[in-house]
């Protein structure tokens, strides 16, 4: 395959060449005939990498905490928004359901999925500060445990890539030096951590902030907390939604300024709502309400996101950013999280053909994983407000979605 005469993404600068993919990778890059090749004229449109969502519990109806999610159904449709890559990620589940995921989405994992490609799983939580649990169960919150992480590595199978965690918990120095030593990358979120709790986290091994200033401290001018080592120590990466809901756009644009963007991973938190037009549904019992398009609890609480990478990608360039370093914040930057940097992440010879391409009005009108051509479907939000019929289980009163 050949993709011809495009604005392409080369090592931070855009451009116009062809790229020639073969076996599944960017095999050149040049100008080249196409005459005994299929090509896709790319004239006067951008090619990026694919985009990396790192922080992704579901999307189109399914979650990847479902007792039988329908794996196949999210990935299809994060392909459909360009991206390629993400991990799986789960939340503060009773220990053995969460078990039972990591099983899921470890054979998912093996077998394969159709379309976007699952690179490893982000555990968020179990081990967080209930005081910031946001949509978080609270009963399934746990202090810090060497041997229930042990499980939990055990039942990942080597996909474990992440891990929330609170580092002001008792006993997280421990778990933190843990997790690092198993090649865990170690993220602070849903915690009430002070500056000093939080850059011990960092001198322990964490290295990420979970979707920055949600579910932390907030930042004070005496004592700034977490938010001010995640700003300002270098060591720290910050997850960054894009919604401008969980933010408002000048935080995002702060962010953006103040780490730089080789240190922001844009990240979607998107659960059963991306892609369709819900307008209620339960999580493990937990009812959650969509109302302009933000996803609350009950009282109020944000409960994850309903829009992806994509969007928050239209959201940062509506800001006068570079979509150079947009790229970066949503492609390069998670695969270097993810270990997967050498494989995917930029348009470079001998990496995967993991690409995006978006007319001048920044709409996808390709996705390609592995050099395969993705079919984007233009009707591919479905308007179904009755997607989830409430049932009562019998043997509970609490109310579970079913299809």
């Amino acid at each position: 395959m050949i993709i011809k005469n495009g604005n392409v993404l080369l090592d931070g600068a855009f451009i116009r060449t062809d790229l020639l993919i073969s076996k599944e990778k960017i095999s050149a890059v040049g100008s080249f005939d196409g005459a005994d090749s299929e090509a896709i004229d790319a004239s006067d449109m951008y090619v990026l990498p694919g985009f990396i969502d790192t922080h992704i519990h579901g999307a189109y109806g399914h979650r990847f905490s479902d007792p039988n999610p329908d794996i196949d159904a999210i990935t299809g449709y994060e392909a459909s928004q360009g991206v390629t890559t993400l991990a799986a990620t789960t939340g503060s589940s009773e220990l053995n359901s969460l078990l039972r995921q990591f099983d899921v989405i470890a054979a998912a994992i093996q077998k394969g999925t159709k379309g976007a490609k699952i690179a490893g799983i982000h555990a968020e939580g179990p081990f967080l500060n209930v005081k910031r649990k946001g949509a978080m169960i609270p009963e399934y919150i746990l202090p810090p445990s060497i041997e229930k992480a042990e499980r939990m590595l055990e039942r990942a199978q080597g996909f474990l890539k992440i891990m929330t965690v609170a580092p002001e918990a008792e006993n997280a120095k421990e778990l933190i030096e843990f997790l690092v030593r198993n090649h865990v990358v170690v993220s602070m979120g849903h915690t009430d951590a002070t500056l000093e709790e939080a850059e011990n986290g960092v001198r322990w091994g964490a290295t990420q902030a979970t979707h920055t200033f949600n579910a932390m401290r907030p930042y004070g001018h005496r004592e700034p907390g977490v938010l001010g080592c995640a700003l300002t120590n270098p060591k720290v990466k910050c997850e960054m939604i894009c919604d401008f809901v969980h933010i408002h756009p000048k935080t995002a644009e702060i962010i953006y300024r103040l780490k730089g963007a080789d240190n922001v991973n844009m990240v979607s938190d998107t659960g059963h709502c991306a892609g369709l037009d819900l307008k209620e549904f339960s999580v493990e019992g937990q009812m959650r309400y969509v109302v302009d398009g933000v996803v609350r609890l009950a009282d109020g609480t944000i409960a994850g996101s309903t829009k992806t990478v994509y969007e928050g990608v239209k959201n940062l360039y509506s800001l006068g950013i570079p979509l150079a370093d947009i790229s970066k914040m949503a492609s390069l930057n998670p695969a270097k999280t993810l270990g997967i940097d050498k494989e995917t992440g930029s348009i470079e010879v001998g990496k995967y053909a993991d690409i995006v391409i978006l007319d001048k009005d920044l709409n996808i009108i390709h996705t390609l994983v592995n050099g395969k051509v993705f079919k984007i479907n233009s009707g591919s939000i479905r308007k179904k407000e009755n997607f989830y019929a409430l049932r009562k289980n019998r043997d509970s009163k609490r109310q579970i979605p079913c299809l």
